[in-house]
């Protein structure tokens, strides 16, 4: 049977300080690429390669397309894509009156492409959730999986740990998002997001400046 293993991360709990709290990661496997991924989808219903090439290079045209028109988009038994904006970090607005038809153009070439959304079609989610039940799920290293031991800044190494899996999901982290997932206030995750991109032992870079400074993996 296939396997799946994970492994526990010892956080402290900031809610109530002098408790810790578990974490659980996957491991992950080794990614699928194109390739192999087109093969898979051949084999199962006997389309060539080939179309099945074509097809998914003129999906990805046409989703390209109509996101970057404004669009969202369904993709059947996938989920829902769109787009989301924001102003550079040279668009701030302009004070005074006099100056707001200018402001409306400046702030309109301002605007930036910030992300992709994507929203989950519930079937297809229990169609993984199916497939991950039937998997064999085990600790890394047997019962205990892997513990991080303590260190000098055993809490800061933990959650830079959780921030840098979120990066490996997500192009890029906010500071709300580092306070949502550590437990911690939104002064106290800016404060110790300074401190920590600025020590490349953590594996994170801030880009962008002021408002519009996110952190994203180094």
């Amino acid at each position: 049977m296939p396997q799946i293993e994970y492994y526990k991360l010892e956080q402290r709990d900031m809610l109530e300080p002098g408790k810790t709290r578990s974490v659980y990661r996957l491991k992950q496997k080794h990614r699928v690429d194109a390739k192999q991924f087109i093969k898979e989808v051949a084999h199962r219903h006997g389309f060539k390669e080939s179309t099945i090439t074509g097809v998914l290079i003129d999906v990805a045209d046409e989703l390209a397309e109509l996101l970057g028109s404004g669009y969202s988009v369904e993709l059947p038994n996938i989920g829902v894509f769109s787009i989301g904006v924001r102003m550079k970090a040279d668009g701030e607005e302009a004070e005074g009156d006099a100056q707001q038809a200018e402001d409306r153009t400046r702030n309109a070439r301002s605007l930036e492409l910030h992300h992709i959304n994507y929203r989950k079609n519930s079937e297809f989610f229990n169609d993984v959730v199916s497939h991950f039940n039937s998997q064999d799920i085990q600790r890394i290293h047997g019962k205990e999986g892997v513990h991080i031991k303590k260190s000098q800044y055993p809490q800061v190494k933990n959650r830079m740990i959780v921030a840098r899996e979120f990066l490996r999901d997500h192009p890029f982290m906010t500071v709300s998002d580092y306070a949502r997932i550590t437990g911690l206030s939104y002064t106290t995750a800016q404060r110790e997001l300074k401190a920590s991109w600025e020590n490349p032992a953590y594996g994170i870079k801030a880009t962008g400046h002021g408002t519009h400074r996110v952190y994203v993996l180094r």
